[in-house]
């Protein structure tokens, strides 16, 4: 984001991530360049399905991790794979939704449904729910191409997002782990912003960043879109639909951003309502809004680098 980034909730210091849960099992492929389909292929046979259960691996391409969100209706996204984050607070951009457990859910249809919710109390007092979701302390992605196939909603105030946090930020902090906004449309899917965020070379709580604003026309949330990041050493190249929209090395970076791409990082998504960016909603947001995700997935690289997923049991 362009200000100084989400918090957890009230009082929590800038992308601050809850405590993640001992990681229980790690699963490490380091794919050489020509040998990465045999290797994963003939190590492992078999890739993690989202419903937690096990599915032949592809050739073309190789799946290293996906959550296709298949599961009955009304049943939470795989625990396996996702954590809720929880609370008010403003997320440290005087955001007004307080993130629940209860607006994230399948649709019975394959497709993971957040809800954000506007309505009244029994005083007449506005409230604003929705859900983020993390996959801190269940799955970290390293190098290759995440990629998500994700229908946003399009409404004054609301800031869906694609995004991914360093996994360090509970021990070097925000920004210094690092931030890639996949996708984020605030305000309006007729315009989508990415961003790259990273400490500065002097400063490691000053943010210095990178970012593209690009014009859609017919707006995105008419339709399923594709957003990913592909990733190797020294290189991110964020994508809307196979396009690339921002691609950035050390070379290209600002000469004062200490890079800070090439780690794991945890996978999030959510839709915010209100706050410094999108602005507040007004009488044509709809009352209720969904960001519709498809799948998610985890592909290699092609050249063969290096692949880090962290699956951790339930």
């Amino acid at each position: 984001m362009p200000d100084a980034g989400r918090t957890h909730g009230s009082g929590a210091p800038v992308h601050s991530a809850p405590a993640a849960s001992p990681v229980r099992r790690r699963i490490v492929v380091a794919a050489a360049a020509g040998t990465a389909l045999a290797l994963l292929a003939g190590v492992f046979g078999v890739v993690v399905a989202s419903s937690g259960t096990a599915a032949l691996a592809h050739p073309e391409p190789l799946t290293v991790w996906s959550d296709e969100f298949d599961g009955p209706a009304g049943s939470l996204p795989n625990p396996a794979n996702w954590t809720f984050q929880l609370g008010a607070g403003g997320w440290g951009n005087h955001e007004l939704q307080t993130y629940t457990d209860t607006n994230a859910r399948l649709d019975g249809d394959s497709h993971l449904l957040i809800t954000a919710a506007i309505g009244t109390d029994a005083d007449g007092r506005p409230t604003y729910t929705s859900s983020r979701l993390t996959t801190a302390g269940k799955v970290t992605v390293q190098y290759g191409t995440l990629e998500a196939r994700i229908r946003l909603p399009d409404g004054r105030g609301l800031l869906p997002a694609f995004w991914l946090l360093g996994d360090t930020v509970d021990t070097v902090g925000w920004p210094a782990a690092g931030e890639i906004d996949v996708v984020e449309t605030p305000g309006s899917t007729a315009r989508s912003a990415h961003h790259l965020h990273a400490a500065a070379t002097t400063d490691r709580s000053a943010d210095r960043s990178l970012s593209a604003d690009v014009a859609h026309s017919p707006a995105l949330s008419g339709d399923f879109h594709l957003y990913s990041v592909e990733r190797e050493p020294g290189r991110v190249t964020i994508r809307v639909d196979g396009r690339a929209v921002l691609s950035a090395t050390p070379d290209t970076a600002p000469a004062d951003l200490a890079w800070a791409f090439d780690g794991p990082f945890q996978v999030l998504l959510d839709v915010a309502i209100g706050g410094d960016w999108p602005g507040a909603p007004d009488a044509t947001t709809p009352a209720i809004s969904q960001l519709i995700v498809d799948w998610v997935r985890l592909t290699p690289d092609p050249g063969g680098a290096n692949l880090s997923v962290r699956p951790d049991t339930p």
